[in-house]
């Protein structure tokens, strides 16, 4: 489905508060949401998305604090888990006696079945991902185990998650249609991996890691565009895999190495070529910085996939 945008700037002044408490208890999880005295001090906007059974939601709001008390967490409703992403700023989650500091770029779990809180001293910009309880298959023990942990750390599967989620969060493109539907699954299977990788049961990991490996494959590649030394011995090493079996990895996608590295280095200079105004970089400074080994090379190489030189793709959007 496409996304759903609220936003307070619509509404009067002193109709804010109650709406924005009725569009997060109804559309995302009924929760007691603490907010500014003063109506002026009330704002927020956001996004709903439903991707399968993962919902994803981006808010950026005043500064408030929430509540799922006891009462709530006891209520008839379908038990989730909800990860939070810090977009910027900081925030905490508290839930089972732990807190988690969150900054920009980490992660935290918290489960609606046993109360929380989350502050957001000032203000929220963040990325919240709803998940049904059910549709993970794992033990309650071991979901506990992880909730309110600041996860996100470079090297760890958690950190793996973070990266993942930012860019799906951050892609309307990937949010409907064929996009959406192909990605359900796996992104489910990585959030399991990492529930599971917290606890001491980690072959309940060792599924969903390889099953979510394309993606995350394919996540680093993308991270890593602009990078000089990205090779296949590169990405095979950042994964802890043989360079035999990265290739049969992306095999099994249809995707090849090179190309693929080759058609999206060449999208990103598509992208800055058409910009409006355009930049003041010359194309031997673009073609160097997207790792084509010289301008003349990058001149003919975007020639064949656009029809066209790129100081020609360049004029043409300079003319009105």
């Amino acid at each position: 489905m496409a996304t759903v945008t609220w936003a307070t700037s619509a509404l009067p002044l002193e109709d804010r508060a109650e709406a924005l408490r009725q569009t997060i208890r109804q559309q995302v999880v009924p929760v007691e949401l603490v907010l500014p005295r003063r109506p002026e001090l009330v704002f927020a906007d956001v996004a709903i998305t439903e991707m399968g059974s993962l919902q994803v939601t981006s808010v950026q709001a005043n500064p408030a604090t929430v509540h799922r008390t006891p009462r709530l967490a006891r209520a008839d409703d379908e038990p989730v888990l909800f990860i939070s992403l810090q977009v910027s700023g900081e925030s905490t989650v508290l839930q089972d006696g732990r807190n988690a500091t969150l900054r920009p770029g980490d992660i935290a779990f918290y489960d609606t079945r046993r109360p929380y809180t989350l502050l957001f001293d000032h203000g929220v910009d963040m990325h919240f991902f709803r998940v049904p309880v059910g549709d993970l298959g794992l033990p309650d023990a071991v979901i506990r185990q992880a909730m309110a942990r600041t996860l996100g750390a470079g090297g760890t599967v958690g950190g793996l998650t973070a990266g993942y989620l930012t860019q799906l969060a951050a892609s309307p493109e990937l949010h409907e249609g064929a996009a959406s539907r192909l990605l359900a699954g796996p992104s489910m299977e990585l959030i399991r991996a990492t529930l599971a990788a917290q606890s001491d049961r980690t072959d309940l990991a060792a599924g969903p890691l390889h099953e979510t490996l394309a993606v995350r494959v394919l996540d680093y590649m993308r991270a890593h565009l602009s990078d000089p030394t990205l090779t296949p011995a590169s990405v095979a090493s950042a994964h802890h895999i043989s360079v035999r079996h990265l290739y049969a990895v992306l095999a099994r996608s249809g995707v090849t190495f090179g190309e693929w590295v080759r058609t999206h280095r060449l999208e990103a200079c598509r992208r800055e070529l058409s910009r409006v105004p355009p930049s003041a970089e010359t194309i031997a400074a673009l073609a160097h910085r997207w790792c084509f080994k010289s301008a003349a090379h990058f001149s003919r190489t975007f020639k064949a996939a656009y029809g066209m030189p790129p100081q020609a793709w360049r004029d043409l959007r300079r003319t009105p």
